[in-house]
């Protein structure tokens, strides 16, 4: 199910007000599904996979190819 709202986005460093669609998707990238927000951009718009969505997903992004990669385990809580 996928459920819009608007929303502004003031995302420019003029201080123009960006009006784009929001809502809840469930993103899949190489064999792996996460939910999360996005902002759904018009054509001109660039495409961007946020932070969030990464770690949803525990991919990290490798600097010197520049592709996504496991993130591998994450650490567990300690307790307390």
């Amino acid at each position: 199910m996928l459920r819009l709202a608007y929303w502004k986005v003031s995302g420019r460093a003029d201080g123009t007000i960006l009006e784009r669609w929001t809502g809840s998707v469930l993103v899949s990238v190489a064999g792996k599904r996460a939910a999360d927000e996005v902002v759904f951009g018009q054509q001109d718009d660039l495409v961007l996979l946020g932070s969030r969505t990464l770690e949803g997903l525990n991919f990290r992004v490798e600097p010197v190819t520049k592709q996504l990669v496991d993130a591998g385990l994450a650490p567990a809580a300690a307790a307390g």
